[in-house]
C-alpha cells in the first residue's frame, strides 16, 4: 500500500509539471504592452510603422493579438495608409486590451526627390583595358545628365591613400570597375542605369564656395521618410581635369574610339579624379534624431591642404547611404557642385 501511494504521487507529480510546462507554452496574457517602430509615417500605402506588442513579461504575443488601427483589424504587424490622418493603434487578446499609440500619415507632398545615380570608376593610367571604361561613361552623360561620376585611380600619380580601402571593401579583384550607386556592377550598357533613377525620399542641396587653399561645402539633407535604417553622409573633393599619359590596349582594334590612338594616350585627361574625402570613405554617421518626415540635416565640410592650379576645375560630390539593414552601403541620391555653385532640392518630376 505504502509503495502505491509513492508510486501515485510520483504520477501526479509529473502530471502537475508537465500542466505548468504546458502553461509556459501557451500565451500566460495577464496584461499587453504595444510599441511603434515610429509615430508618423507617408500616406503613400507603402511607408509603414511595425507594431510590436509583449504580455507582461515582456515576451512577444503577436500570433495571439489582433491589432486594431483606426477601429478597423489590422492583418501582419505592420501600419500602412494612403490617407493622411491622426489615428490610434492598440491591440486585444480576449477581454484584455493594451495601451494605445498614436499614429499620424502624412500627406505626401514635397517629400519624392529627382534621384541621380553615382557612378564610381575605379581605374588606373597602367590599366590598358580601362579606356573602355572611360568611354562607356563619357557616352553615358552625353544622354543622362543626372549621372555623378566619380574616379578613384589606384597605384599610379593621381591616387588618393584610401580608394584601394575602399575598392577591397566590396570585394573586388581588378579594373576597370564600375559601381553604380553601390549596388550594381555596371558593365556599360546605359539601360542598366535608367531604373536606378526611380524617385527618393532623400533630397540634397549644396552650396560649394572657396578658393585654391580652402573649399567649402554646405549641405542640406532632406528625409521623405522616417527611416528605420541608419543612415551615413559622404562628401568628396574631385578634380575634374587631370593630364597624364593613359596605357591604351585598344590601339590595334578597329572597333574601339581609342584605335591608333597610341599604346601610351599622352596628354590624356582624367575626369572627376578623387583627391580628398571631407568625411570617414564611408561615410558619417547621420543623427537618428535629425531624421523624420520634411526634416533637414545640415553639414559643412571644409577642404584644405590639397593641390589645386585652378579652382574652376573643383568638384564637391555628396551621397547618403544605409549603414544597416538589408540594403547597407546603397545609394539613396546624390549630388554634385562646382566651386561657386548652389544648388536647391529638386523634387521629383519638378
Amino acid at each position: 500500500m505504502y509503495k502505491l501511494q509513492i508510486v501515485v504521487l510520483f504520477a501526479l507529480s509529473i502530471f502537475i509539471a508537465g500542466c505548468d510546462g504546458d502553461e509556459d507554452d501557451g500565451p500566460n496574457i495577464k496584461s499587453l504592452e504595444l510599441t511603434l517602430s515610429k509615430s508618423r509615417i507617408v500616406g503613400d500605402n507603402t511607408d509603414f510603422a511595425k507594431v510590436s506588442v509583449v504580455n507582461q513579461d515582456g515576451r512577444s504575443v503577436m500570433e495571439y493579438i489582433t491589432i486594431y488601427y483606426d477601429g478597423e483589424t489590422v492583418s501582419g504587424d505592420k501600419i500602412a495608409s494612403p490617407t493622411p490622418s491622426v489615428s490610434t493603434v492598440y491591440a486585444m487578446y480576449n477581454n484584455i486590451k493594451s495601451n494605445e499609440e498614436e499614429i499620424e500619415v502624412v500627406e505626401d507632398k514635397n517629400l519624392k526627390f529627382n534621384k541621380n545615380v553615382l557612378l564610381e570608376q575605379y581605374t588606373g593610367t597602367w590599366c590598358g583595358w580601362c579606356p573602355r571604361a572611360i568611354y562607356q561613361i563619357s557616352n553615358l552623360q552625353k544622354t543622362d545628365n543626372r549621372v555623378v561620376h566619380v574616379a578613384y585611380h589606384l597605384s599610379d600619380e593621381m591616387t588618393y591613400s584610401l580608394n584601394s580601402t575602399l575598392f577591397q571593401s566590396f570585394g573586388f579583384t581588378g579594373i576597370p570597375t564600375v559601381h553604380a550607386d553601390r549596388n550594381i556592377e555596371w558593365k556599360g550598357e546605359p539601360s542598366e542605369i535608367k531604373p536606378l533613377h526611380t524617385p527618393s525620399r532623400i533630397g540634397i542641396s549644396m552650396e560649394v564656395t572657396g578658393n585654391i587653399a580652402l573649399v567649402t561645402a554646405n549641405i542640406n539633407i532632406m528625409f521623405g521618410y522616417d527611416f528605420a535604417e541608419n543612415l551615413e553622409l559622404s562628401v568628396y573633393l574631385l578634380n575634374d581635369s587631370l593630364i597624364a599619359n593613359q596605357a591604351n590596349y585598344y590601339d590595334t582594334d578597329p572597333s574601339s574610339p581609342y584605335y591608333k590612338a597610341g599604346s601610351i594616350m599622352g596628354n590624356f585627361v582624367h575626369r572627376n579624379v578623387m583627391i580628398k574625402s571631407g568625411t570617414d570613405i564611408f561615410g558619417d554617421a547621420i543623427p537618428s534624431a535629425s531624421v523624420d518626415i520634411g526634416s533637414i540635416y545640415a553639414k559643412e565640410i571644409k577642404f584644405t591642404n590639397f593641390s589645386c592650379s585652378e579652382i574652376k576645375k573643383m568638384i564637391v560630390i555628396a551621397f547618403v547611404t544605409y549603414s544597416s539593414g538589408s540594403r547597407t552601403d546603397e545609394v539613396l541620391n546624390c549630388i554634385k557642385a562646382r566651386v561657386g555653385e548652389k544648388l536647391e532640392f529638386v523634387y521629383e518630376d519638378s
